[in-house]
């Protein structure tokens, strides 16, 4: 089923084919390919944008389009392992990041339902979180308030609101920034090399190439792959008179809740890709929805799949020491929109050879052990287990990325890979990278 974001008007381009020149070349037409794309080329920049299918037909058609600086619990978590001045700057250059989507919208006068709301994170039971969390808010500089007065169809015993926040509708917004770009669809890249990009028919020779793909195409230099993995979560859009205003996240139970032109859209069920066998995710969603919203009809059921990191932190800048015209925006952890709009000023000014606040907070290069031995050591597990079994399983259902071996997913009725999160349709089509390869027939 389509997402409610997927009725926006969007023109077909061509693919490519030949051989073309230019300063930048973008690969990857979400958000944050759109984005970096649009701002490059505002500086003075000749851009062409790549495409593998459509634009925004990816990660960003299946977001709930939160445009925040809060991020569940994350300033508590970036306070404790990386200190206060660097979750100040993450506050910081988040914040900025919604201005940036209003400036744009307000100068090109986007018709995109965009609209400053407030944003609470909430627990219903244990308020420690919550509280931990409302002290390092004060710690970043926050505008921020703690209540148990929200407009949610239960009561909760404490909410952190930030006001002043995002929300939109994402395609209506792309589609007309990407009437600003010279991209081309159905034009998958193959190889990447200093100063060349390689599609399935063509090649484009550009100084610098910025790789914005949800989850990076090039695995050596960087090993981005090592460093983070992928989990699936799910959404249902619901018709209903009763609505909410703001948006909604419960690091309790994993739900996350938003209003929309229609209803509600209820997301979460979150998991690694590749770790759902048992399936129940759409049902326990669908009856979390029934409860609270009884006599509303289900007007879209969807999933999406978000690139986490180990230490929380997305990259953003230089693909790896060795390739220092490659740029990378990857590892939003779920907050791809307000992490987007850091991503449009933040490459830029490194191409542009100029300062940039949030150049080290972001940077690919970092290095953070402490923060992130936990996650490396179990990611570092799964890998060993799913390669392991890869040896052992037939090439139908073994990842086209490295060879683990595939898992089905009952509620997608995909194939998964728990390494490093591609996912296959039945047919054995790729859906999402770091594969890009079909299943073999």
């Amino acid at each position: 089923m389509e997402t409610i974001w997927q009725n926006a008007d969007s023109e077909e381009r061509d693919r490519l084919t030949g051989v073309l020149r230019t300063d930048c070349v973008v690969i990857g037409a979400g958000m944050a390919g759109l984005m970096v794309a649009y701002e490059l080329q505002k500086r003075g920049f000749g851009v062409v944008l790549l495409e593998a299918d459509r634009v925004c037909c990816g990660a960003t058609a299946r977001t709930t389009a939160k445009i925040t600086a809060q991020h569940g619990l994350i300033y508590s978590r970036l306070v404790r392992q990386h200190g206060a001045d660097a979750a100040k700057l993450y506050y910081e250059s988040n914040s900025r990041g919604i201005d940036i989507y209003e400036k744009i919208i307000r100068d090109k006068e986007i018709d995109c339902d965009f609209s400053r709301v407030s944003s609470y994170v909430y627990a219903r039971d244990n308020v420690y979180d919550i509280i931990e969390e409302t002290f390092a808010a004060c710690k970043v500089g926050a505008r921020f308030a703690y209540t148990s007065q929200t407009q949610l169809p239960f009561p909760v015993k404490g909410a952190l609101r930030f006001d002043m926040q995002g929300q939109f509708h994402p395609l209506k917004f792309a589609c007309a920034l990407a009437k600003e770009l010279r991209i081309f669809e159905k034009s998958p890249v193959v190889e990447i090399e200093d100063g060349r990009v390689r599609t399935t028919q063509g090649q484009v020779f550009a100084h610098y190439i910025v790789n914005t793909t949800h989850y990076p195409v090039m695995d050596v230099p960087g090993f981005y792959f090592l460093r983070q993995h992928q989990e699936r979560s799910y959404v249902l859009a619901l018709r209903t008179e009763y609505r909410i205003e703001g948006m909604y996240y419960s690091p309790e139970d994993d739900r996350s809740l938003r209003g929309y032109d229609g209803g509600v859209i209820i997301g979460g069920e979150s998991h690694r890709t590749g770790n759902n066998f048992r399936g129940g995710c759409r049902c326990r969603l669908r009856e979390f929805a029934q409860k609270y919203y009884p006599q509303a009809q289900v007007d879209s059921v969807w999933s999406n799949q978000d690139v986490m990191t180990h230490d929380g932190l997305p990259f953003i800048g230089r693909y790896s020491l060795f390739s220092p015209r490659i740029f990378v925006a990857t590892g939003f952890n779920k907050w791809g929109m307000s992490l987007s709009a850091v991503a449009s000023q933040l490459i830029p000014d490194l191409i542009c050879d100029r300062k940039n606040d949030y150049e080290k907070l972001y940077s690919p290069r970092r290095v953070k052990l402490r923060a992130a031995a936990k996650d490396l050591i179990k990611d570092a597990g799964y890998s060993v287990r799913g390669l392991a079994s890869g040896l052992l399983t037939d090439k139908k259902h073994r990842c086209t990325h490295m060879g683990c071996a595939l898992r089905y997913n009952p509620d997608e009725k995909s194939w998964e890979c728990p390494c490093h999160g591609s996912q296959f349709d039945p047919q054995g089509k790729n859906i999402f990278t770091p594969a890009n390869r079909n299943l073999p027939g």
